[in-house]
This record gives C-alpha cells, structure tokens and sequence, in this order.
C-alpha cells in the first residue's frame, strides 16, 4: 500500500475529518477563556518593520517567525501579530519548479498553522489543522517544504482561526517567477499589492474573540484598508514607466473592485499565471483569497490613485506617483497588444472536450440560523457598523469602465448592512452550508473522491433565498480550475484559478483539474463563513 493510500485509509481518514470539524467549528461546548478576547496590550512589544523580499534558491530554508507587534496605524499604535515583524510578511521570491523550505516559529501565544494558498503541493504540507497536520502550538516549529511548480503570485495565510488571523496581520506573498524568461511582458517595474483590512475603535484594533468567530453571518468588514500594511500606500515611478502590478486581496470578507483614475488596466493575469488572452479593463473585481495580475503605463508626471469603487462611493487604496524623468527604455507597445499566450492554450486544449460535458457533482450554497436569531434580523436590517473614509463619485473625473467577466457585480456585498445582527452572529447561532445535491450531504460530511487526472465538471448554484444572501469566493486546495461560465454564459478569457467568485443567486461551472494526489477540504474564503462549517474534503488517489 503507497503512503497516501495508507495516509488516507478509512480507519484514519474519517476520525480526522471528525476532529478538524469538532476543532474548528462544533463551538457550542467550548469552555469560555477568563479572557476570550485576544490581547489588545502593546506593552513590551517591539513596532513592526518594513516588509523585505527573500529571495530563495532550490534548496534554501527561510525561518518565518510569527510573533505580536505594535504597529502605527491613522497615528495610534495598536497590537497585531507579524512574520518576521512585518505586516505583510516577507515577499518570498522562487523560481518555478523549485522546491523550498519554510520553518513556521510560532511565537504568536496562539495555534497557528501556514497555508501555502494556491500552491500545488505536497497535501501534507497544505497546512490545514487536524486534516493535513496538527496545529502548531506556541513555542514550537514546523518545517514546511513547498515545490512551486505554476508561475504567479501566491500568499501564505494561518488556516486556523484565519477570521482573526489575517485581521491580525498573519500573511504574505510568495512571487513564483517563470522558468521562461519570455512568459510576461517586459516591463521597468513589478509591484505586489497585498490589500487587507481592520477595525479600528478607541483602544486599537476592535476585540477579536479567542473562543469562536463571530460576525459569521457577513464576515468582518473593517473601516481601514490596508495596502502593503499601509493606509497611505505610495509607489514611485518614471514618467513613460511600464508597470505590471500583482495584487491580492486578504480581507476576510470584501470584495474589492479594482479602479484607477486615469489608466485602464491591461489584465495579463490571475490565481495561478496567465490568461489565455489578455484584455483591458477599466475596472476587475477581486474576491477574498483571489489574486489578480496587470500592467499599466504611466506616462504623464502626476498622481495616480488607485480606488476601491463601489455603486455609491469609492475609497482610496493608494497612489503612484509618476516622476518628470523618463524611462530609458520604452515597453508600450505591448500595452495595446491583446496577448494571444500559445502555452496556456495548448494546456487548456487537453481539457476543452470537458467544457460541454453534464455536471459530475453539483453544489449548492445555502445558509440557516437559529430561530430567535433570524426574528431580529428585520429589526437590525440597514444598520453598519462602517466607519469607512468614503468620498462621492466624481473626484478627478473617476469614471468606472466597466469589469471584465460573465459575473457582473450583482450579488455582491459591498459593505455590512447588518451591523448588530452580524456582530452576534457566531458558529453557535448561524451555520453556512455547501450541500451536495447529488447525495444530500453537507459541509464536512462530504468526501468526494477522484482519480489522478480526473477532469470534474462542478456546477455551483448560490442560494439567493439564504438567510442573508451572500457571495461565496470557493477555494479549492491543491488544484486547479477553469470557469467556464457563470449564468449560461461562457467565460471570454481563460486562466487557470484556485478562488473564484460566485455572487448570490448565481450559477458557475467549473472544470477542475484533479491532478495532485492527496486529501484536501475545499470552503468559502469569506473566512468568518468557513469557521461556520461551510467547507468540505475531497481526496485525489493515484
């Protein structure tokens, strides 16, 4: 018997699901800390530093230490937590193919684990607690080895309590350059952009509980963007630069709608490398755990600012500052080209006979709670607690272009309407469901199962009659897919994905790539939904 076949054995592999779901999400018997908030005391600790890449080599080994920092921000030090003292972490750089090691510290007083997101990896280093290991436990290691085998941009993330986590400021990049020295346009400069967010209130950051998620109903959505863990993110250029921006969006549960004020987007790339066909946008929506890859020129001295814009007011994420001296070298030409990438099609071709197939499994999403619960919810219906720096549309004649996609944005929330009945919504009174209509199971009782090179057609169906309609951003651990049309109709540009957007009252077909072997969950990235059960395991054998 091979090691995965013994690994994911009957005997072990049901008592492992049933643990991780007792562990992460079955709260109603949890004992109460003294405390169940996490520290919100600076006292001792040391003010976080500036993010800096690590370059890594085949066979190199990065120390990445989890530990509690203050950190500055709108001019109050608050408590957050850090990899290597930075927020974001280290942009861990390798090269396609490579195979690295990390050596997680936990330093963090509190269990973490570290969730290579979009890599196709080894299942045992997937960093999923109870399932793929065990959690580590403050003041002890874990050595994680990666191999990176698709070129992009991917993040690391705790995948225990990552509702608080991320809000703490628990994740980083990894920039996975390509063997081919031609796979992306030339350009004078690369910037990621890693966006989250939090909640700011008198003392610091809002409490955040220790013993369960709450605001699992919506998800958090904070009243501070941060942008490269900064509320007033600048980057400088030349003028006549050519820039190609990476950004990831690691807010537990916005969605962010990409804008700038006097550029269109030429969008190159997604999740797990390029687009079949590049196009421009004036503006691209990103989901929780999504990543999205695009150059712009800039060819005017001034500022540029780049938004987040939603139907009735838009916010400032950060500003590019163009300089009067010019590049040396002019790259934008390619600009104005719709790049046709021959090797994405010839990948996407071997799986283009599955597009018109029926459906091998359908999902449907869905949510209930509890009954003395969904009474007050007309009560607090059109109440926020946001407290964001919104501006009226119009400044520097921002005008929305239009997004790319079969999605549109209906079906998307863009602030929390729900304010009070959100806040009190935990994994004791309110539940998200992935139901699996072809057998009636739900969330953890699902164990799907494929063989190696299994291409599985996936229909999603978002209930719009839940009890409070919400997207879902599924993420599937390991693999990779293709959408191929949301609503009946079909998705104009491929590219290979690991998160993907389903908005409320939706349909989504997607093909997925089952072609890594090992045990693996797939959920919802809104995070405060996943630690409400809304997940479920599959496994891809030899």
């Amino acid at each position: 018997m091979k090691p995965f076949t013994r690994f994911l054995a009957a005997a072990w592999f049901v008592p492992a699901a049933a643990l991780l779901s007792a562990c992460l999400f079955d709260t109603r018997g949890t004992v109460v800390p003294e405390d169940p908030y996490f520290s919100r005391s600076i006292e001792g600790l040391t003010e976080a530093v500036p993010t800096a890449p690590a370059l890594l080599n085949n066979g190199d080994t990065l120390a990445l230490t989890a530990a509690p920092v203050k950190k500055s921000i709108n001019g109050r030090m608050v408590r957050m937590a850090a990899f290597n003292g930075s927020i974001p972490g280290p942009l861990i750089k390798v090269r396609q193919g490579d195979t690295v090691a990390v050596l997680l510290r936990n330093r963090a007083g509190s269990p973490l684990t570290l969730h290579p997101h979009g890599v196709r990896l080894d299942y045992l280093m997937d960093g999923v607690p109870g399932f793929s290991q065990a959690a580590v436990e403050d003041g002890k290691d874990f050595a994680y080895r990666i191999t990176f085998p698709d070129a992009g941009m991917f993040w690391y993330h705790s995948h225990l309590r990552e509702d608080a986590f991320q809000t703490l400021g628990l994740y980083g990049n990894f920039l996975v350059t390509p063997r081919d020295s031609a796979y992306w346009n030339p350009v004078d400069a690369e910037v990621p952009l890693i966006i989250g967010e939090v909640t700011l209130d008198s003392v610091g950051l809002a409490p955040i509980r220790k013993d369960m998620a709450d605001h699992v109903m919506m998800g958090h959505f904070g009243n501070t963007f941060l942008a490269n863990g900064d509320t007033d993110f600048v980057v400088t250029v030349k003028r006549n630069a050519y820039v190609r921006f990476y950004v990831t969006n690691a807010c537990n549960a916005r969605v962010l709608n990409l804008v700038t004020n006097q550029t269109w987007m030429k969008v190159v790339g997604s999740d797990n490398g390029k687009y079949e066909k590049s196009y421009l946008a004036g503006s691209e929506f990103i989901a929780p755990g999504e990543r999205l890859i695009y150059e712009a020129q800039f060819k005017k001295p001034g500022t540029v600012f780049l938004y987040h814009e939603m139907p009735d007011r838009y916010i400032r994420l950060g500003r590019v500052e163009v300089q009067e001296d010019s590049v040396a070298t002019d790259y934008h030409a390619a600009y104005d080209r719709i790049d046709s990438n021959a090797a994405v099609t010839a990948d996407i071709d071997a799986f283009r006979p599955s597009f018109s197939k029926p459906p091998d499994k359908r999902l449907f999403f869905t949510g209930h709670m509890g009954g003395h619960v969904h009474g007050t919810m007309k009560a607090t219906a059109g109440s926020s607690t946001q407290s964001e720096d919104a501006q009226s549309l119009g400044e520097d004649s921002l005008l929305s272009k239009g997004a790319h996609g079969p999605d549109g944005s209906l079906g998307i929330e863009w602030v929390d309407t729900m304010g009070a009945m959100n806040a009190n919504s935990t994994p004791a009174n309110m539940a998200w469901v992935v139901r699996d209509l072809e057998t009636g199971l739900e969330n953890h009782d699902i164990l799907w199962k494929f063989k190696k090179g299994q291409q599985v057609l996936i229909r999603i169906v978002n209930d719009s009659m839940a009890v409070h309609a919400m997207p879902h951003p599924i993420h599937f651990h390991g693999q990779r897919f293709l959408v191929l049309s949301v609503n009946g109709k079909p998705n104009p540009s491929l590219a290979w994905k690991d998160t993907y957007l389903v908005p409320s009252g939706s349909t989504a077909d997607l093909l997925l790539d089952a072609s890594n072997p090992g045990g693996w969950m797939a959920h919802c990235h809104i995070a405060e939904h996943m630690e409400a059960g809304m997940m479920f395991h599959f496994r891809v054998d030899e």
